[in-house]
């Protein structure tokens, strides 16, 4: 409702609004962005970064296989203080010695019947190291088992074949562990050879010579089977030692 008119007072002037004017309204209009540019449509911009993605995965794949490194083999200039060996049934690591231990008189290095026959009949090499497994109990517990492994190597075949024949022989002596000879300490033991596990293979002039006992401080159990299974698995260490020295 108008404010009622005062004489003396100008009129209203016709068809005149009573509120103050407003701005007229924004006007939207369709058309490009300033700058009179069109964008990229969303196919191509797709295209690109796929474009870019594939480089990118060249270029690694190019700086990651230009010069490939080569496996490490043997122990190199600086031996490792242990090696494991896993490849077998049991899990072997050598002890204290960097590196298995080469003599080349074998007659000094060993005692009985087997002396006597490397007098007689002396060797070309020994090499010997001391490795342990663990294995474990039926409690969830682990014994500890302690092998010898020795390579006498022999001037023929026909004469690594006695020696083997020998040395499978009860009450016949053998070639000195390390233990023995004092070059590895074990905490109660003073020789592998007591604890009854054995074996041996050959391989041309080569005899593999192998003996086990357990840790006087492992759980209880195990067996003369248990010691002689360990045996038979070392036997494949021989290669290993072979190549650490060659």
């Amino acid at each position: 409702m108008s404010a009622p008119y005062r004489p003396g007072q100008a009129p209203w002037p016709e068809n005149q609004p009573q509120r103050p004017d407003r701005p007229p309204p924004i006007q939207f209009q369709d058309g490009p962005p300033p700058g009179g540019g069109t964008g990229l449509n969303w196919p191509v911009r797709i295209i690109g970064l796929v474009a870019i993605a594939v480089v990118s995965g060249f270029v690694y794949w190019f700086l990651n296989n230009e010069s490939p490194q080569d496996p490490a083999t043997g122990y190199g200039d600086q031996p490792p203080s242990t090696v494991v060996t896993t490849s077998g049934e049991f899990d072997f690591e050598m002890l204290e010695i960097d590196k298995p231990i080469v003599d080349k008189d074998c007659t000094k290095h060993s005692y009985g019947k087997i002396k006597d026959f490397l007098t007689e009949n002396p060797c070309t090499q020994l090499v010997r190291a001391i490795y342990q497994a663990e294995i474990e109990d039926e409690y969830g517990g682990f014994r500890t088992i302690y092998t010898s492994v020795s390579v006498v190597e022999m001037p023929d075949e026909a004469q690594a074949t006695d020696l083997r024949e020998l040395t499978d022989t009860d009450n016949t002596g053998n070639v000195n562990d390390l233990v023995r000879e004092g070059e590895v300490t074990i905490a109660g033991l003073k020789t592998l050879s007591a604890g009854g596990g054995y074996d041996s293979s050959q391989d041309g002039r080569e005899v593999v010579i192998v003996e086990a006992d357990y840790d006087p401080e492992a759980s209880d159990g195990g067996s003369g089977e248990e010691l002689d299974k360990v045996c038979g698995d070392a036997i494949r260490l021989s290669a290993e030692m072979l190549d650490a020295v060659s």
